[in-house]
């Protein structure tokens, strides 16, 4: 009996690799130019995606990552990956308002999202059913293979974050075109700052709060130089896609290639989801450690009636921009879908 049970085991152990043969992958070494460094959490999935893509074709397909902009500057990488001078792209749709305005909403569009799930679900189906978004898409020759989520933001701030008049006048890390709308709603300012500078503009003065996710500020080491951390917080957004060359995926990538990175693709977004939540539990005791003060914000009502229906502030900024018509369909999907969820 134990015999057999070793057999068995055997068998599904080396399944993938025998399958990899039964396929015959091509060889193929593929870049992918990343946006962020390795010690986030979804960069450490972004990571299993390429070694798991690696592994089930039996060494064939080998994705290299560039992390950190190191392939490419944040705000070059999605042109990059258009016109196929890189394989792959990882960067948040968010820092794109011009090129990707409608896919772009569920990750810079704030206050919106009570889960991670309705974020993600919210963006993956928009790019499956609405004729809109696959057609900027197209235009930009590019596809997202999967949606990161990313925990709620929290402002961490250099000074106590508590009612209302803590707002007026703070300097408070923003990015893309519609979290600056909130933070003057609030009598803030949005400054939309890159990852890599808020460390030096929380240091500097430039900055009076960063802008993040406690997972992220555990790794960005913002705690060293922020000890506050509201929880006046924007709930949840879908982050960072992977990004891969649309015309290549549709015309030179073999169909058990796309098969593979499709499968494995969909089994890194439920990791992703899963590492998210277990990160945010983490980070937050470790701040605590590091001597962050958690500031239970006293004015909850008031800070819920400041913040307009920032969807309705997205939808008239594209119809400023003729795209309303566009833009409906996508705002009609969101709301059916996020109230399936939420």
């Amino acid at each position: 009996m134990k015999l057999k049970f070793t057999l068995v085991a055997l068998t599904f152990a080396m399944a993938p690799q025998a399958f990899a043969q039964a396929v015959n992958y091509p060889q193929m070494n593929l870049r992918l130019a990343h946006f962020g460094p390795k010690v986030f959490v979804q960069s450490g999935i972004d990571q299993w995606w390429a070694d798991e893509i690696k592994k089930r074709s039996g060494g064939k397909i080998n994705i290299r990552i560039f992390w950190g902009g190191s392939a490419g500057q944040p705000l070059e990488i999605l042109g990059l990956v258009g016109s196929g001078a890189v394989d792959f792209g990882a960067v948040p749709q968010a820092y794109f308002p011009n090129e990707l305005p409608l896919i772009g909403a569920p990750n810079s569009v704030p206050y919106v999202f009570k889960t991670p799930k309705a974020a993600v679900a919210v963006s993956a189906g928009l790019v499956a059913e609405n004729k809109a978004v696959q057609e900027e898409l197209r235009r930009n020759k590019v596809k997202p293979l999967f949606f990161h989520p990313m925990n709620p933001y929290y402002p961490l701030c250099t000074k106590p974050v508590k009612v209302m008049a803590d707002f007026k006048g703070l300097k408070i890390r923003s990015f893309g075109a519609y979290q600056p709308p909130m933070w003057d709603a609030l009598g803030s300012v949005g400054v939309n700052v890159l990852p890599s500078d808020i460390y030096e503009g929380l240091q500097r003065g430039r900055l009076d709060c960063g802008f993040f996710s406690a997972d992220l500020y555990k790794v960005t080491k913002l705690y060293e130089v922020a000890k506050h951390l509201s929880t006046a917080g924007v709930g949840p957004v879908a982050t960072w896609p992977i990004w891969v060359n649309y015309d290549k995926w549709e015309s030179s990538y073999p169909a058990e290639v796309k098969k593979l990175i499709t499968e494995v693709s969909e089994e890194a977004a439920e990791r992703s989801m899963r590492a998210i939540a277990e990160a945010e539990a983490e980070a937050l005791d470790f701040l605590k450690k590091q001597g962050v003060a958690v500031v239970d914000f006293a004015e909850p009502d008031a800070y819920h009636a400041a913040i307009p229906d920032m969807r309705e502030v997205w939808l008239k900024s594209m119809v400023s921009k003729g795209l309303g018509e566009q833009a409906k369909t996508v705002l009609d999907y969101w709301r059916a879908k996020q109230a399936e969820i939420e």
